[in-house]
């Protein structure tokens, strides 16, 4: 039968946002080089067992559920790759995801190994925040067009398309409060090739599959390890895998400081209308009015609140005002869009 070995697009995603975002790590303080290299060592030599049950039928192959994931109510996720050189300082990306069904929710963040450059993206039924560097957008819409992007299923679960990929059957095992079967896997160089950087050998990996009569059959945690020399330097790489807190009641909360973001007090917002985004110093809005009673309201209520005129660019389907009040800054653009109206709101200066 021809070898299919399907490893889900998180790890292309891993690898990119390591690269991309962070880049090297800098410098390692002693507690995170102690946890890197325990993390890698796991695929260099697996653990003896003192007790593991033996199987009771003869089946190998594991049949798992497509859409376990799905049929979760909660669980957490936790997948980190890892490089650690025989000489020089380790490398270390992790990424986390935490979901919850009802309500729908999830939160997702991906970190380097200094913790120091941070992503984050957290969604919340109708409401979504992103966040780095200490400073957060939020945006609204459909429930669906977030999990878009995040419900993947290669974000959120391992699966094999052969029945030649289980080399061998262990037993059972506990992990994560989950009863499960632990499997080696048979791999090639072929399946790490994706994440190395130079040549890949002493590919090693386990497989700790679901078989809890409670669960849809899902991969609980996968471990895979080999040997690689990169820029003249010979090191250990790692991607560790594991799904915890499954059917456990937990509760996903806004990014920190998220209450910042918004108008601000002094600034009018226009009635019935839908936040579209925000981020620190701006906002924008949808509503269905026409855009010249848009800004006959911006003119009235502005002025109410203190601000002064500085400019009114009125050019029918867009409108363009400037105001001020002391130290402080306020554009309000007001744009015809299909059969409502876009407003754009910036702001600046001391508050």
């Amino acid at each position: 039968m021809k070898r299919i070995i399907w490893l889900p697009i998180t790890l292309l995603v891993l690898s990119s946002l390591a690269c991309g975002l962070f880049g090297r790590a800098g410098e390692i303080i002693d507690a995170g080089r102690d946890a890197a290299t325990a993390v890698a060592e796991v695929g260099q030599g697996l653990p003896e067992e003192e007790a593991v049950d033996s199987p009771d039928d003869g089946a190998l192959e594991p049949e798992l559920d497509p859409d376990a994931m799905d049929r979760l109510q909660t669980y957490r996720m936790r997948m980190t790759t890892e490089w650690v050189p025989e000489e020089g300082e380790p490398d270390r990306f992790t990424m986390e995801r935490a979901q919850t069904r009802e309500p729908r929710a999830q939160r997702v963040v991906w970190s380097d190994i200094n913790e120091i450059d941070v992503m984050e993206f957290v969604q919340i039924g109708d409401q979504a925040w992103s966040c780095s560097a200490g400073r957060c957008s939020e945006m609204s819409g459909d429930p669906d067009d977030f999990a878009t992007d995040f419900d993947d299923p290669g974000l959120v679960g391992f699966g094999f398309g052969s029945d030649d990929i289980y080399d061998s059957l262990l037993g059972r095992e506990t992990i994560n409060g989950i009863q499960t079967r632990r499997y080696v896997l048979s791999l090639s160089p072929l399946e790490a090739g994706f994440l190395a950087e130079g040549e890949v050998s002493d590919l090693r990996g386990e497989a700790w599959i679901a078989d809890d009569p409670d669960l849809p059959a899902f991969t609980v945690q996968f471990e895979m390890s080999w040997t690689e020399q990169r820029q003249e330097r010979m090191g250990r790489a790692a991607v560790v895998y594991e799904v915890y807190d499954v059917n456990v009641p937990f509760t996903i909360e806004p990014p920190e400081g998220v209450d910042r973001i918004g108008l601000p007090e002094d600034v009018p917002l226009y009635p019935d209308a839908r936040q579209e985004f925000s981020t620190e110093g701006m906002v924008a809005l949808e509503t269905p009015d026409n855009p010249a009673d848009v800004a006959e309201f911006y003119r009235d209520e502005m002025a109410a609140e203190g601000w002064s005129l500085e400019a009114d660019d009125d050019m029918g389907e867009l409108v363009q005002q400037r105001w001020v009040k002391g130290p402080n800054t306020v554009t309000v653009m007001i744009a015809a869009e299909g059969d409502g109206t876009r407003i754009m709101i910036s702001f600046e200066g001391a508050r």
